[in-house]
């Protein structure tokens, strides 16, 4: 189970764009196959990063992970 703060803190959208991200798809290639623009993506990978208190990609990936916040 994840940790519920972080959980709680992270939106459904949040987690949706960091598990695409933990696949390795792109902002464009998200943007795509979630119908947002890049803009949108990078927006919630922002708030991702704040709220996880990493400034990569790869660190929020690893945050969320451990947290059981995605696979």
């Amino acid at each position: 189970p994840a940790a519920p703060d972080i959980e709680d803190a992270l939106s459904g959208r949040e987690r949706e764009v960091l598990a695409l991200v933990a696949d390795g798809l792109s902002n464009r290639e998200i943007a795509k196959a979630l119908f947002l623009s890049e803009a949108t993506v990078k927006t919630h990978l922002v708030h991702a990063f704040d709220k996880l208190g990493v400034d990569s990609r790869t660190a929020a990936v690893a945050a969320a992970r451990a947290a059981g916040v995605i696979d």
